[in-house]
């Protein structure tokens, strides 16, 4: 094939089934493993920029997080539970959590005149 051409829609589809089903051996996997690791891995000794970082949290929020609206089970919550416990909170989180409860109780306690 030249360079610049495309391949078919009909050959693009042959070639997928031709692939299907086939998998690599566990030594082959092996190898591409190697090949990728340390210095040969494509990222090695680079660093996503601040505003980089920025932009994939910001695409994983609310409603595009994976786990999001999928309940979790009264296990997992108590093990997230457990883990938290005894971990030290720092006076910012705090006085966020303070002011949250606040908040919280005066939407609870306000009455429509």
């Amino acid at each position: 094939m030249r360079k610049g051409s495309h391949h078919s829609v009909e050959t693009r589809r042959r070639m997928s089934e031709s692939r299907k089903g086939k998998h690599h051996s566990e030594e082959t996997r092996k190898r591409m493993s190697e090949a990728k690791k340390g210095e040969r891995h494509p990222f090695y000794g680079k660093h996503h920029s601040l505003e980089t970082r920025k932009k994939m949290s910001k695409a994983r929020k609310g409603k595009k997080h994976p786990l999001y609206g999928k309940p979790r089970s009264l296990e997992t919550r108590r093990r997230m539970s457990e883990a938290r416990k005894g971990k030290p909170i720092s006076i910012e989180t705090w006085r966020k959590m303070v002011e949250r409860r606040r908040l919280s109780f005066r939407i609870k306690n306000h009455k429509k005149v």
